[in-house]
C-alpha cells in the first residue's frame, strides 16, 4: 500500500523523530516587518541538525525503513543539504551512507557530507547523471535509496515543519516557503491545508522554474533539468511526481518569482537585521513577500520558512 501525505502521517514523524531533532526557534525583526508591510515571523530551520530542514525528512525515511525491516545502508545523490541530512541520520542510526555528488557541489557542503561519514561518489552534474550513480551504487551496495524530494516518508518528515509553525505561530495567516524538487512544499502544504485551510501557501521560485505553467499543463517549458541560480539549494528543475498533485491542488495560483538580484537582496536584509547567516535559497521566501502587497492579499502575519545555513565560507552575496 502506497503510503499517503497527510496529516496524520507527519504527526507519526514527529513521533518517530522526537527529541532527535531541534523544535527550530520562530524569530522576529522590526525593521523587516516595517520594509515588508506585515507582521513576519522567520522559522529558523538553518539551525536544524546539519544546518538545513533535510535532516527531518531523512531521519523519518530512515527511522521507518528501520521499523519495517533489515537495512543494510542508504544511498542518495545530493549537490549538498539532503546528502548532509541523510548522512547525519544515517551516523544517528549506525548505517553506512553513501552520496552521489554532482561534481560541481559546493566544495564546504561536500566536506560537510564526509565529516558525517558518507561515502561520495562523483558525477556528472545533470539529473540523469545523478540517478543512474544512485541506482548503480544501490544495486552494487544493496543499500536503500532515499530520494531528496520525492519519496513520501521524506515528505512527511519536512512536514513537520509545518506542525511546528501551527503551533508557534497560531495566528498565522500565510507562509511562504522556496520551492525546488518540492518536498518541504508539498509536506508544509499537504499538513497545513488539512489542520488549517484557513493558511495560505506561498510558493517563490527562481526565475526559470515556470512552476505554475508546470502545474497548470503538466508539461516543462525547458529541456534543463538545472536552474542557473545563485540559489543553489533549488537549483533542480522539476518537482517531484508525489509532490506535484499536492502543489498542483494547493498552490497553482499561488506562485511568487523571483530574480537572483532580489535573492541577494533580501538575504542582505536577512544577515544585516538579523544577524543569522543564512544560505541564498533561506532569502528566497522573504523574497517574494517583497514582491507582493500584503494587504491587498489580506495577509497580516506571514511565516517564512529560512530553509538552511549551510553557506561557503568565501561566499559574499
Amino acid at each position: 500500500r502506497e503510503m499517503v501525505v497527510c496529516a496524520e502521517e507527519v504527526g507519526k514523524a514527529a513521533q518517530r523523530f522526537a527529541g532527535r531533532i531541534h523544535q527550530t526557534p520562530v524569530i522576529t525583526c522590526q525593521s523587516i516587518d516595517k520594509i515588508a508591510g506585515c507582521k513576519v515571523y522567520m522559522k529558523c530551520e538553518h539551525l536544524q541538525k546539519t544546518g538545513s530542514f533535510k535532516a527531518r525528512g531523512a531521519l523519518n525515511a530512515i527511522q521507518k525503513m528501520k521499523d519495517e525491516g533489515t537495512v543494510k545502508g542508504v544511498v542518495t545523490h545530493s549537490s549538498g543539504n539532503h546528502g548532509q541530512g541523510l548522512a547525519w541520520a544515517a551516523s544517528e542510526s549506525n548505517l553506512p551512507c553513501c552520496v552521489a555528488v554532482p561534481r560541481n557541489a559546493p566544495p564546504s557542503k561536500i566536506e560537510a557530507m564526509k565529516s558525517y561519514g558518507a561515502r561520495l561518489e562523483l558525477c556528472e552534474p545533470t539529473h540523469k547523471s545523478r540517478q543512474e550513480t544512485c541506482a548503480r551504487l544501490a544495486k552494487d551496495l544493496g543499500y536503500r535509496v532515499v530520494e531528496p524530494f520525492d519519496d513520501p516518508n521524506v515528505i512527511c518528515g519536512q512536514g513537520t515543519i509545518g506542525a511546528e509553525i501551527i503551533e508557534q505561530v497560531p495566528n498565522a495567516d500565510a507562509v511562504f516557503l522556496a520551492v525546488g524538487g518540492g518536498g518541504l512544499a508539498s509536506g508544509v502544504t499537504a499538513y497545513i491545508t488539512e489542520v488549517r485551510p484557513d493558511i495560505k501557501v506561498f510558493l517563490v521560485e527562481p526565475v526559470g522554474k515556470d512552476l505554475a505553467a508546470y502545474l497548470k499543463n503538466g508539461k516543462l517549458t525547458t529541456e534543463k533539468d538545472v536552474l542557473d541560480t545563485i540559489a543553489d539549494g533549488i537549483r533542480v528543475l522539476k518537482v517531484g511526481k508525489n509532490c506535484y498533485p499536492i502543489l498542483k491542488k494547493a498552490c497553482s495560483d499561488r506562485i511568487i518569482t523571483v530574480t537572483d538580484e532580489e535573492i541577494r537582496a533580501a538575504l542582505k536584509l536577512i544577515w544585516t537585521r538579523t544577524k543569522q547567516r543564512v544560505e541564498p535559497s533561506a532569502a528566497v521566501p522573504l523574497a517574494g513577500l517583497l514582491k507582493v502587497s500584503p494587504s491587498e492579499l489580506g495577509i497580516k502575519n506571514v511565516v517564512l520558512i529560512l530553509c538552511g545555513g549551510n553557506v561557503d565560507l568565501d561566499f559574499i552575496p
